[in-house]
């Protein structure tokens, strides 16, 4: 299936490591995704995992915040609904943003 000439992933066809933000899926996927775990944030246009994905600094607040993988509704009607991946975003939103977390790594040769 494709909506405005993209695929629609399916349970069949999705996987975190390939989908982008801006990419559909279809609303069997969501609702899939929404009875893992008590989600973090659903309503009729905006639904998000339950389990934060990371965590990221609120550009608007300096505060730390999770993040959590998120659709928003684009088309269609219940059961046939098309949602569009948005990333991870904070609780509610549907736009990612915000900075992640900066990694220091040890060198080699480094003793502790």
């Amino acid at each position: 299936m494709k909506y405005n000439g993209k695929e629609v992933y399916t349970q069949e066809t999705f996987s975190f490591e390939k989908v982008k933000i801006g990419d559909y899926v279809d609303q069997e996927l969501v609702d899939d995704f929404m009875d893992l775990l008590p989600p973090a944030s659903m309503s009729a246009s905006c639904s998000q995992i339950g389990e934060p994905h990371s965590h990221r600094q609120d550009p608007d607040t300096g505060k730390w915040r999770a993040t959590y993988a998120t659709f928003k509704k684009v088309a269609g009607k219940y059961p046939k609904g098309i949602w569009q991946y948005c990333g991870n975003c904070f609780r509610g939103e549907t736009v990612e943003r915000g900075k992640d977390p900066v990694y220091v790594l040890r060198s080699e040769g480094v003793s502790e």
